[in-house]
C-alpha cells in the first residue's frame, strides 16, 4: 500500500489500527447523517457530503475529499505531520469512502423502515402479496410509528425475521461485491499494479492539498484555481437553495436532485 502505482508494501494490521478504524467510521457516519437530517428539505440531496453526485451510476461519494481537507490542515502542524504516514493515509481513505455510502440521502439503511412500516400505509390487497418476514404484521409496524415508551414493549419476535432478511439483503450483497472486487484487485493490482480510478481522483486531491503551499510545484495555480471555482458553484448553489431571493442561477429548486447535481 505504498505510493499509488509505484510501489506494493505489506502491512500488518492489528487490534490498535482497527480500532481506530472502527472509531473513525463511527464518527463520520454519525456526524455526516447528523448533518443530513439538520438540512431543509430541499438541500438533504443536494448539500449532502456523503454523495456529491446523487445519480445513479455515477454517484461520487464526498467524505474522502472532505477528509483530504482535514488532512491538508493536519499537515501543516509539525506535531500531527509524523502521524500522516502513507499506511494511514490508506485506512482513512478507505473508512471516509465506506462511511460515505451510509452518509448520504440515499444510504441503503435509510429505506430500512419502509418495509418495516409499509402495512401502515399502504393498502392491504398490496400487502397480502408481502411476506412478514419483509414487512412485520400492521401491529407492528403501528407500534414503531407510534412508539411504545420503552424497549421492552417493543415486538421484537414479530419484528426479527425483517430485521434478520434485511441484514443478509446487505451481507450477501456486500460478500458478492467482495468477491469480484477481489477479482479485480489482483489482475488490476498485484499483477499490472493499476489503482483504481477512483483512487487516482482521491490521490490527486491530496497530492494538490499536500503540496499547494510549494511555490514550485507546476499545477500549484491549477489546483487553487480549481478549488476555488468549486467553492464558487457550490456557494452559489447553496444560496439558491438557503434564500428565496438569491438567483436560482442553475434552475435547482426546479431540479432538487440527481439531475440538478
Amino acid at each position: 500500500m505504498g505510493e499509488i502505482g509505484r510501489e506494493l508494501k505489506e502491512f500488518k494490521f492489528t487490534v490498535k489500527p482497527l480500532l481506530w478504524v472502527i472509531g473513525l467510521t463511527v464518527v463520520l457516519t454519525f456526524s455526516m447523517n447528523f448533518f443530513i437530517y439538520f438540512l431543509p428539505t430541499m438541500a438533504a440531496c443536494n448539500l449532502q457530503v456523503g454523495d456529491l453526485i446523487p445519480t445513479a451510476g455515477v454517484d461520487l461519494l464526498g467524505i474522502p475529499f472532505l477528509m483530504t481537507i482535514i488532512i491538508a490542515v493536519l499537515m501543516r502542524i509539525p506535531s500531527l505531520r509524523r502521524y500522516i504516514t502513507t499506511e494511514n493515509l490508506v485506512f482513512i481513505y478507505i473508512v471516509a469512502l465506506a462511511s460515505s455510502g451510509f452518509s448520504d440521502a440515499y444510504a441503503g439503511w435509510r429505506e430500512t423502515y419502509e418495509p418495516l412500516t409499509a402495512r401502515v400505509g399502504t393498502l392491504a390487497e398490496v400487502m397480502n402479496y408481502v411476506p412478514n418476514f419483509v414487512s412485520p404484521p400492521r401491529e407492528a409496524a403501528e407500534l414503531l410509528v407510534s412508539g411504545t415508551g420503552s424497549i421492552a414493549g417493543i415486538p421484537w419476535a414479530l419484528l426479527f425475521p425483517a430485521m434478520i432478511w434485511r441484514f443478509l439483503s446487505f451481507a450477501i450483497f456486500a460478500g458478492i461485491s467482495i468477491g469480484v472486487a477481489s477479482i479485480f484487485r489482483r489482475q488490476w493490482m498485484d499483477v499490472e499494479m493499476l489503482p483504481y480510478p477512483q483512487v487516482m481522483l482521491a490521490h490527486s486531491a491530496m497530492v494538490g492539498a499536500r503540496d499547494v503551499g510549494d511555490r514550485k510545484w507546476a499545477g500549484r495555480v491549477p489546483f487553487i484555481i480549481g478549488f476555488v471555482a468549486g467553492l464558487a458553484i457550490e456557494m452559489i448553489r447553496m444560496l439558491g437553495i438557503f434564500f428565496p431571493w438569491f438567483p436560482d442561477v442553475f434552475a435547482f429548486r426546479a431540479n432538487t436532485c440527481g439531475p440538478g447535481t
